[in-house]
C-alpha cells in the first residue's frame, strides 16, 4: 500500500506558532541573610525622634572586697555608663514596568520583579549587617581569631571561640546557644574534621550523628549544633584577600551571643530580614506630568532606613567573634 503523507503539515501554515513560552519564571537560585535576620537584634527608633539613636549602658560593679568598719557607712557607689551612637542610612530602589510589558508579556511581570526586589533588599540589609561586623571586629582586637597558615577551622576552634564568650559572660541567643554564620567551605572543614573529639569522630559513633554526616550541608542552612554553637552556612560572609598569605583567600566567621550587635530601624520601614521581604506595588492609573500617557503603568519599590552598631562595651569586649581562616574546600 503507497503511503499518502497529511496534506496539512507545520512547514505549509505560515501561522504555526514556531516558540512555545512557558509562563511561570525558573526561580533564581537565592542566598540566605543570617545576619540581618539571625545574628542582630533590633533597637527600632521612633517616628520624628531624629536620625541617631544612641544606645547606653552601664559597667556592672566587681564585688566588695572587703566588709565595712561598725558604725562608719561605706563611700557611696558611682555608676560608669557606655553610650554607642547609631546613624540610619536610607536605601532604596525601584522597578517601573511599562504599559507593553504590563499588556503583552506571557506573564505578569509584577510578580517577577517583586520577587527579585525583595531579594536585592535582603541582600543589601544583610550586607550593611555583616559589613558592621566586620568594621567592629577591625577596631577590636578582643573580638579577632586570626587562623595562621594552614590552620583551617576545626571543632576545636568552635570550642575554643565558645569558651572565649563564656569566660566574658557573653549570654548565649535563642535555644541557649551562640549563633554561628559561616561559609559552606568552612563548615566543610568542621565536619570533616576526623581527629579525637572532632565533629566526624564524633557524629559517627550515633546512628543519629551517622545520619547528619550523611545529609551533608545541603539539607538546610543550619548545619550542626556543636560545643554551644548553632553553625549556619552562608555564602554572603566577608572575605579577605591575601589571607593568611599572599595568593590565598581568607573567610570571615562570626559567632554571636544575644545583643551583641543591634540593627536600629524607624519604625514604619521595616528592614528586610530574608529574601521574602514584601515590596511596594503600585500600579499607575492616573497620568501625570511625570508619567502624561502612563507608559510607565506599574513601579515597583522599597525605601527603609538601617543603622548597625555594636553594643554599649560595657565589659571591655564585644560580645561576638569573628574567626578568620583559609579554607581546605577550594
Amino acid at each position: 500500500m503507497s503511503f499518502l503523507p497529511p496534506s496539512v503539515q507545520s512547514g505549509n501554515l505560515a501561522g504555526f506558532p514556531q516558540i512555545a513560552y512557558d509562563r511561570t519564571a525558573v526561580l533564581e537560585w537565592q542566598a540566605n541573610t543570617p545576619f540581618i535576620e539571625m545574628l542582630c537584634d533590633y533597637k527600632p527608633m521612633a517616628r520624628r525622634s531624629g536620625r541617631t539613636n544612641q544606645l547606653y549602658g552601664q559597667k556592672p560593679f566587681g564585688g566588695a572586697s572587703g566588709g565595712v568598719s561598725e558604725g562608719i557607712p561605706p563611700s557611696g557607689l558611682p555608676i560608669t555608663q557606655v553610650t554607642s551612637a547609631v546613624y540610619a542610612d536610607e536605601f532604596a530602589d525601584w522597578i517601573g514596568i511599562s504599559n507593553v510589558v504590563d499588556a503583552m508579556f506571557v506573564s505578569d511581570m509584577a510578580i517577577d520583579a517583586s520577587r527579585n526586589l525583595g531579594y536585592r533588599g535582603a541582600l543589601t540589609s544583610n550586607f550593611v549587617a555583616s559589613s558592621g561586623f566586620d568594621s567592629i571586629a577591625n577596631a577590636d582586637s578582643t573580638s579577632q581569631i586570626n587562623l595562621g597558615d594552614n590552620e583551617f577551622f576545626q571543632s576545636s576552634t568552635v570550642r575554643r571561640t565558645e569558651a572565649q564568650l563564656v569566660a566574658n559572660n557573653v549570654p548565649p541567643r535563642e535555644g541557649g546557644v551562640y549563633t554561628m554564620a559561616c561559609s559552606a567551605f568552612q563548615s566543610y572543614d568542621i565536619i570533616s574534621d576526623n581527629t579525637a573529639g572532632g565533629a566526624t569522630d564524633v557524629l559517627k559513633r550515633s546512628e543519629s550523628g551517622q545520619k547528619q554526616l550523611e545529609s551533608g550541608q545541603v539539607a538546610g542552612f543550619q548545619v550542626l549544633e556543636w560545643s554551644g554553637c548553632r553553625i549556619i552556612r552562608t555564602s554572603t560572609v566577608p572575605t579577605y584577600s591575601n589571607y593568611p598569605s599572599s595568593g590565598k583567600t581568607g573567610y570571615g566567621s562570626f559567632v554571636v551571643g544575644k545583643e551583641a550587635v543591634f540593627a536600629s530601624e524607624i519604625m514604619g520601614f521595616k528592614v528586610p530580614r530574608n529574601p521574602k521581604f514584601p515590596v511596594m506595588v503600585t500600579p499607575l492609573e492616573k497620568p501625570d506630568l511625570s508619567n502624561p500617557t502612563l507608559q510607565t503603568r506599574t513601579i515597583i519599590s522599597y525605601d527603609w532606613f538601617l543603622g548597625i552598631v555594636g553594643r554599649p562595651n560595657t565589659n571591655s569586649t564585644q560580645g561576638f567573634r569573628r574567626i578568620k581562616s583559609e579554607v581546605s574546600g577550594v
